[in-house]
């Protein structure tokens, strides 16, 4: 019984690390079906697809900073100890998955719930795999928020641009949907 438990185990660690090699595809996946979708849709729902790549690619660029930065410790009685502490450092794959159910959240609920559903298989395998929960925690807020901080930034701006190219030749790429 003790083997069948070990061999169990072993089987599902390499299945969480498959998924955690695997899953990025099906996110790029998913955030293409979401483009092409929103091409039959309102130019807020495109300027979102458009955003959600986007999102993805600068929370990983911005989680890498975050990622590196040497921690220190304090104490209430040494002060500070120069030494690095067990700080949280984010998961890039928990930020990529993360910023990916949050950007299609904002796209349409049904594109949010499939990317929420792949992330949660991928904080799940990131565990399994050996990822200490607080990286696969940390990594989910930055994705989350570089995503959704950049969305309100930038959103206004690629309406604006889906409604004019979607009046020009490269309306193929942003679709004929509704231009409001």
């Amino acid at each position: 019984m003790h083997s069948d438990h070990l061999a169990a185990m072993h089987g599902l660690h390499a299945a969480a690390v498959g998924y955690a090699r695997v899953g990025p595809v099906l996110f790029a996946a998913l955030l293409g079906w979401t483009w092409w979708a929103a091409r039959r849709r309102p130019a807020a729902a495109m300027a979102a697809a458009l955003w959600a790549p986007i999102g993805v690619i600068a929370a990983v660029v911005a989680n890498q900073p975050i990622e590196q930065m040497p921690a220190f410790h304090w104490t209430a009685f040494h002060g500070l100890a120069v030494r690095p502490t067990d700080l949280p450092a984010p998961s890039d794959h928990a930020a990529m998955a993360a910023a990916t159910a949050a950007g299609l959240f904002l796209a349409g609920r049904r594109y949010g719930a499939a990317a929420c559903a792949g992330w949660l298989a991928m904080v799940l395998a990131l565990v399994v795999a050996g990822a200490e929960p607080q990286d696969v925690a940390s990594g989910t807020v930055v994705g989350v928020t570089v995503t959704l901080i950049g969305y309100v930034l930038l959103e206004g701006p690629l309406r604006t641009a889906v409604t004019r190219l979607r009046r020009t030749r490269l309306r193929p790429f942003t679709g004929a949907g509704k231009t409001s």
